[in-house]
């Protein structure tokens, strides 16, 4: 089969062969005039769709707009140099420094914040009376611990731990007791018997109802220190 171009053909359409009409649709099988079919299809040159071209202008914007907010972000979450890595630790230091300054002064201003001696026990909440009216014999330690750091206000004091006290208080006070205040190894814990070394620590005090940690330590303050 012959497929070279029909001399009624053209490059942007064809010619009918019967009536000589002009078809500019190139992929028409029919004559627009008088119908004919259209001789030899497969011959016929088929026209290019050309896409349009692209704003090559406004795609290079677009790419250097991105290169730009690249460049910025890499300045600041890449340092180059190590000066500019120093500058930054720096200038955390410093934040976090004025940031504990602030908040420590704003915690140690705090009306509401109750200031209490170096001692305190874990069994008695922060406001016990115990903090304000034994406040001496915190100070100097003469109030020892029991176990787990706790008080135990309303257990029987012992031997050992009323003479603590004394000794804390004579070291403290440079101020010598008579023996007859301090319980021997024999003395047996009564109220009786505490009431009779407080008067030989010639105390006004009132007298100690029961032998209880909580109320010996507040009669020795009262003792000790008034």
């Amino acid at each position: 089969m012959n497929n070279s171009p029909d001399k009624n053909q053209s490059g942007t359409g064809w010619h009918c062969s019967h009536c000589g009409a002009f078809n500019k649709v190139v992929a028409a099988k029919f004559c627009g005039k008088c119908g004919s079919v259209k001789e030899n299809p497969c011959s016929q040159p088929v026209l290019k769709t050309e896409e349009p071209p692209k704003d090559s202008t406004t795609q290079k914007s677009t790419i250097a707009n991105y290169r730009v907010i690249f460049k910025h972000l890499k300045k600041w979450l890449i340092p180059t140099s190590n000066v500019r890595i120093f500058k930054r630790l720096i200038a955390s230091a410093i934040l976090l420094l004025l940031t504990s300054v602030l908040t420590g002064y704003k915690m140690y201003t705090n009306v509401n914040i109750i200031r209490l001696s170096k001692s305190r026990f874990k069994d008695v909440a922060i406001d016990h009376p115990v903090y304000s009216v034994c406040k001496n014999l915190l100070n100097i330690n003469a109030i020892s611990f029991r176990k787990n750091l706790e008080l135990a206000p309303y257990e029987k004091i012992s031997a050992a731990e009323w003479n603590y006290v004394l000794y804390q208080a004579s070291k403290h006070l440079n101020q010598k007791y008579s023996e007859a205040a301090y319980f021997s190894k024999n003395d047996p814990i009564s109220v009786d018997n505490l009431n009779n070394k407080l008067r030989a620590l010639n105390s006004n005090t009132t007298e100690i109802l029961d032998t209880s940690r909580i109320q010996s330590f507040y009669l020795l303050e009262q003792a000790l220190f008034n």
